[in-house]
């Protein structure tokens, strides 16, 4: 119940809903010489309900940054489509007798000021300036709403996964449970790039020797690390937590791996300088077992028939229906310059399937993401000049690095930057 539950609830919130308070139409935008666009049944389109929703598809894929971004003739067709779709909901929904109570429809608008940070009268004032009343925006709700009522009483009932389907899948994606063997480390780090002068360098690397020494003579690594390393991680003995392959740079995971339960590597070089690594365990790889991954594929196998079953609910619905088009679909030499945009930032083809998908975790980031503890590798974290350039500060702040190191590396960055 908790998967559709939380389906419902973001479906009734969503959509053109919350895309019409976040990206407002501009007046100009807005005036557009009417006409009606579609007939559905005995109800009808126009160009400027149509023009309206796509200008606010546009603006939200804008500011998502789909690139390339889709044809305003493909947009207008597949918002066209789902208009469609709605009108049909809403009818089935006001035929089977389903009501949306007003307290519901006042909850829904007051989460969406709450979230998008509106004051009570901002959101009347936005309308306004749109030429539109709030008893509009609240029917515009109040049809989401009913919508997705109809949905649950018309599609989702009834969809199961039982014990034999659930047990048939696990088997079939066995590499898609699968957790590569990790290591548990520490290590110890000297800073050492082309920022540093010659003598600075030498002087590195004979602490470096000097701790592996010590290290060798059997003193504490944890206490060594706290001593004498130059990462964040100086303050936990060196502490990286579980690390798998791929996610260090190759110098030191070569190293890493090559090294034995409770085994200390020799100096080990990278990019950002002299390590000194230690395993504390070794975590084979294993196939995560049915139990902990039961209820991911019963939702997977539930989202897979309700795709399957909304199709061909809806398209009974139109076959059934009364539907005229004034537009037609894109041309193929439109539809193909606006090309699929990348999973996450791709066009919602109907209003229920916005968020059919989204309490299905992917077997390849949910458990391995709770399998995995916090890594504590900064030193391979580097992406933006700005990552950079904090973790500096952390290090000059904790005394890893001298006020002139930290200078040095600073004016490094900004030249390169």
């Amino acid at each position: 119940m908790k998967f559709w539950k939380k389906f419902n609830l973001r479906l009734c919130y969503g959509g053109l809903i919350l895309a019409w308070v976040v990206f407002p139409i501009s007046a100009g935008m807005a005036k557009t010489f009417d006409r009606i666009i579609a007939k559905v049944n005995e109800k009808i389109i126009t160009q400027s309900e149509l023009e309206e929703r796509s200008v606010v598809k546009m603006m939200g894929l804008r500011k998502m940054g789909v690139q390339p971004m889709p044809s305003k003739e493909k947009i207008m067709y597949e918002e066209l489509e789902r208009m469609i779709e709605e009108r049909l909901l809403v009818d089935v929904g006001t035929k089977l007798g389903l009501k949306v109570d007003e307290d519901n429809i006042t909850k829904a608008i007051d989460d969406i000021k709450k979230n998008n940070g509106l004051s009570d009268g901002d959101l009347e004032k936005m309308l306004e300036m749109e030429g539109k009343t709030l008893e509009e925006y609240r029917t515009k709700v109040r049809n989401q709403i009913l919508a997705s009522r109809v949905i649950g009483f018309e599609v989702r009932k009834g969809i199961t996964a039982d014990k034999e389907e659930v047990e048939d899948y696990y088997n079939q994606h066995l590499k898609d449970y699968w957790i590569s063997e990790k290591l548990q480390l520490r290590h110890i780090l000297f800073l050492i790039d082309d920022t540093l002068l010659e003598e600075d360098k030498r002087l590195k690397r004979r602490k470096a020797r000097q701790a592996l020494r010590k290290i060798r003579s059997g003193a504490d690594f944890i206490a060594i690390a706290k001593e004498y390393s130059e990462d964040l991680s100086a303050k936990t003995g060196g502490d990286l937590g579980e690390i798998e392959r791929g996610k260090m740079v190759p110098e030191f995971e070569k190293a890493a791996f090559r090294l034995k339960e409770g085994e200390v590597s020799g100096l080990v070089t990278t990019p950002y300088g002299l390590h000194i690594i230690k395993v504390d365990k070794i975590i084979p790889g294993q196939t995560l077992p049915l139990d902990e991954v039961k209820n991911e594929i019963e939702n997977r196998i539930k989202a897979r028939k309700y795709k399957t079953a909304y199709i061909a609910y809806l398209a009974g619905l139109k076959k059934k229906a009364f539907i005229e088009k004034k537009i037609s679909p894109p041309p193929p030499s439109v539809a193909k310059k606006a090309k699929e945009p990348a999973p996450e930032n791709r066009l919602k083809p109907s209003l229920d399937r916005e968020d059919v998908f989204a309490d299905v975790p992917d077997p390849q980031n949910s458990k391995r993401a709770v399998q995995q503890s916090k890594q504590g590798q900064e030193f391979s974290r580097f992406q933006t000049f700005e990552e950079k350039l904090r973790y500096y500060k952390q290090l000059r702040n904790n005394n890893k690095i001298s006020e002139g190191e930290y200078q040095n590396r600073k004016r490094k960055l900004l030249s390169r930057f």
